[in-house]
């Protein structure tokens, strides 16, 4: 009966672990943005968004999926890791967009030209080092400016295209996190509860 209970909290659970989740994320998004704008390296530029936007969170979510775990009596099958892990990634996947979408369009809306001029100088500062010809230097600014431009003028339906394929990609990180952090409750606990 316990275990029922505790698996009736899964959702509500699993959505305030998304809560934390997406807090974090945005929080660090955010971070990770104002840093970009500094950087000067190529190197910066790299690997500031892969700590900041990809490791953290990561660790952040293996920890948040084991106390969803604990939270709802520590035993689950793959079903139940998996959409209470799902149920969380797309819960901070609304925040975390939702907050970006906020701060860019309304607190911060230069910050992603700030962001392509970093880029930008960066990259052509990397290539001048590299003694790499200015007309090759030239090209590749106009290719950057093209990308940057390119994802500025993206339609309504490429943004639905896109979030959807972020549901999809969350659904499969869900899956491989549910494998991962399924427990079974021990053999002897189940047969002292079928009696």
């Amino acid at each position: 009966m316990e275990t029922e209970q505790t698996l009736d909290n899964l959702k509500p659970e699993a959505a305030k672990n998304g809560l934390i989740l997406g807090l974090v994320s945005l929080v660090l998004s955010i971070i990770s943005a104002y840093v970009l704008v500094k950087a000067t390296s190529m190197w910066a530029i790299f690997l500031i968004p892969i700590g900041l936007g990809f490791l953290i969170p990561v660790i952040l979510a293996v920890f948040l999926s084991i106390d969803l775990r604990k939270k709802i009596g520590g035993y689950w099958n793959f079903r139940q890791a998996t959409s209470g892990v799902f149920i969380m990634f797309l819960a901070s996947y609304i925040i975390s967009t939702g907050g970006n979408f906020v701060f860019t369009k309304l607190i911060e809306p230069t910050m992603p030209a700030q962001i392509q001029s970093a880029v930008t100088n960066a990259t052509t500062s990397m290539m001048r080092n590299q003694g790499v010809d200015e007309a090759a230097i030239e090209k590749k600014e106009e290719e950057l400016a093209s990308q940057f431009a390119q994802k500025e003028s993206g339609t309504i339906k490429h943004n639905i295209q896109g979030h959807l394929m972020a549901v999809i990609i969350i659904f499969v990180v869900a899956l491989l996190f549910g494998a991962i952090f399924k427990k079974s409750p021990p053999l002897f606990f189940t047969e002292d509860k079928e009696e």
